[in-house]
C-alpha cells in the first residue's frame, strides 16, 4: 500500500464543514506545486446517478476540482445510507477493508500526498470495521479532526476524540475549530483553544462563520424536506442565510422579516396573510406546511417575483427540525465558493504547519 504522506480529516460530528476544508486545503497545496489525491473509503449516499448508482456528491465534488483520473467508485468506494445495516452486514468486515485498500492505492498513484476524508462521524462504520480509527492505523494516517464550536461542551468532545486516537495508536496533529460566529470567536480564541492545547490538542486553525459558504440552496432544501414545488422551480438555486417561523400577526411578521435577508419563511399553508408579508421583504423561500394550499394571490405574486414555494406535509415544529438538519454543499460547477474554500483556509488555517506535521 501507498506509504506517500497523508491526512485523514475527521470530524466528531456531522455537519461540521470537512469539505470545504478538504477543497481549501487541496487547491491550496496544489497552489503551492504538490500533486494533491482525494479519497473518501466512506461515503454517504446524498444521490443516484442514472443508472440508479449511490452518490456521494462531496467525493463528486473533488474528483471534478481536482481533476481526478481514478472513477467516482473507486475515490469512494464503500457509500453507505441510513438504512445500511440489512445491505451491509451481509458481508464480512475484510471485504470492505480489501475494497478499500486497493481503491486508496489506485487513488495514491503518482500523488504527493493524499487528502482522506472521513465519513459523517468518527463513529460511522465502526460496526463494519472501518471507521477512520481503523482504517486510519491500518494506512499509518495523520488524523485532522474538524468541529463546528455549539458550546464548551464541543471542546470536551474533541479532547475525548483526541485521547481515543492517541490510545488507538494513530498519529493525531490537531483540530480546526471551524464555522464560528463571529460575536464569539474572541471568547473561543480565549478560553477554547488555551483549553485544548492545555490538553495537548494542537489547534491548527480557527475559521470564522461564514455565511455565504454555509448556506444551503433552495434545492438542498426540498432534497432534504420532500413535498411538492408550488412556484419558482427556475430559482431553486436561491441561497438561504436564515430560517424564519411565521406565526404571528401580519403586522408584527412584515417588521420581523425586514430584519433578515435571503431567508426562508416556514409558515402553516393557510397562512395568506403571513406570506403576503413574506413576499414583500427579500425571501429566498416560501416553505408551506400542512399539505395546505395557499390562496391563488400568494402563488401569483411568488411566480412574479421568483420566489419557490416549497408544500409540505409535515407540522411546522417537524419541518423545522428537518430543515436545522440541511447544510450547503459546495457543487463544482460552483466557482465563486470554491474559490472561497481556499480563501478561508489561506487566511485562517496553518497549512504550512500541516505540511510539516504529515512530513512533506
Amino acid at each position: 500500500m501507498s506509504k506517500i504522506p497523508n491526512l485523514y480529516i475527521c470530524s466528531s460530528v456531522g455537519f461540521s464543514g470537512k469539505t470545504a476544508i478538504c477543497l481549501g486545503l487541496a487547491l491550496k497545496f496544489r497552489e503551492e506545486g504538490y500533486r494533491v489525491g482525494y479519497f473518501k473509503p466512506v461515503g454517504w449516499e446524498m444521490a443516484r446517478d442514472s443508472n440508479d448508482v449511490a452518490l456521494d456528491k462531496d467525493a463528486e465534488l473533488m474528483k471534478y476540482v481536482l481533476n481526478l483520473e481514478a472513477p467516482l467508485d473507486v475515490v469512494s468506494p464503500v457509500i453507505l445510507h441510513s438504512r445500511f445495516l440489512e445491505e451491509f452486514l451481509k458481508h464480512r468486515p475484510v471485504h470492505f477493508e480489501q475494497k478499500i485498500f486497493k481503491a486508496y492505492t489506485e487513488c495514491s498513484k503518482r500523488k504527493d500526498l493524499m487528502i482522506i476524508e472521513g465519513p459523517k462521524t468518527l463513529g460511522c462504520g465502526a460496526c463494519l470495521e472501518i471507521d477512520p480509527v481503523t482504517i486510519g492505523k491500518k494506512i499509518d494516517a495523520n488524523i485532522l479532526l474538524v468541529s463546528r464550536v455549539i458550546d464548551d461542551d464541543t471542546i470536551c468532545q474533541i479532547v475525548r476524540d483526541c485521547n481515543c486516537i492517541k490510545k488507538s495508536g494513530v498519529k493525531f496533529i490537531g483540530t480546526i475549530l471551524n464555522d464560528v460566529p463571529k460575536m464569539t470567536i474572541e471568547r473561543v480564541k480565549g478560553f477554547s483553544r488555551p483549553t485544548l492545547e492545555k490538553n495537548e490538542v494542537n489547534v491548527l486553525g480557527i475559521v470564522p462563520e461564514n455565511i455565504p459558504l454555509r448556506s444551503p440552496t433552495v434545492q438542498e432544501i426540498y432534497e432534504r424536506v420532500g413535498g411538492e414545488i408550488l412556484a419558482g422551480k427556475e430559482n431553486l438555486d436561491n441561497l438561504v442565510e436564515d430560517f424564519l417561523i411565521g406565526a404571528m400577526t401580519p403586522e408584527s411578521a412584515l417588521t420581523y422579516f425586514r430584519r433578515s435577508v435571503n431567508k426562508a419563511v416556514i409558515t402553516g399553508g393557510d397562512r395568506s396573510d403571513i406570506q403576503l408579508a413574506a413576499l414583500q421583504t427579500n425571501t429566498s423561500a416560501l416553505i408551506l406546511t400542512g399539505n395546505l394550499y395557499p390562496d391563488v394571490r400568494v402563488l401569483a405574486r411568488a411566480e412574479h417575483q421568483g420566489v419557490p414555494v416549497l408544500l409540505v406535509p409535515y407540522d411546522t415544529y417537524t419541518t423545522v427540525s428537518k430543515t436545522d438538519e440541511v447544510t450547503g454543499r459546495i457543487k463544482y460547477s460552483d466557482e465563486k465558493k470554491i474559490k472561497l474554500a481556499e480563501k478561508v483556509v489561506e487566511e485562517h488555517v496553518k497549512w504550512k504547519e500541516i505540511l510539516k506535521l504529515i512530513g512533506v
